[in-house]
């Protein structure tokens, strides 16, 4: 429970006590004025209420984001590890034989390129000439 709340809570209790005061003596201005802080004491407490609930909501997604964050942070260290390992595998070869590299590197732009290209049978219609 927080301020907010706990003040509508206690003008809540006060504005039906003095509603009841004012019943008991039959004044009518403080019964209404009484039935008046009840509500704002309601609304007071409704608005507390409100508040409690958005600050543990933006505590929970907060909580979320960074668990998120943590997640990618750790999968990225993992791929930059393991291309690190594939860099440090690929160089000596690349060094040693290079011609044999890119013509390695040459047969696998050609079948990418060859797979992503069009993707499928090719169809050519042919009108008839007009005459």
């Amino acid at each position: 429970m927080n301020s907010d709340e706990f003040e509508g809570k206690m003008n809540g209790e006060v504005g039906a006590l003095q509603a009841a005061v004012g019943r008991a003596v039959g004044d009518p201005v403080l019964e209404a004025e009484g039935e008046v802080r009840q509500i704002v004491g309601g609304v007071e407490e409704a608005v507390g209420r409100a508040k409690e609930t958005v600050t543990r909501t933006a505590r929970r997604a907060k909580a979320a984001v960074t668990e998120a964050a943590d997640q990618v942070e750790g999968a990225y260290e993992s791929l930059r590890d393991k291309a690190q390992t594939v860099a440090d595998t690929v160089d000596p070869f690349v060094k040693d034989k290079p011609y044999v590299s890119l013509a390695l590197a040459a047969f696998a732009g050609f079948i990418l390129g060859a797979l992503l290209s069009g993707g499928g049978a090719k169809v050519i219609y042919i009108r008839p000439a007009r005459e």
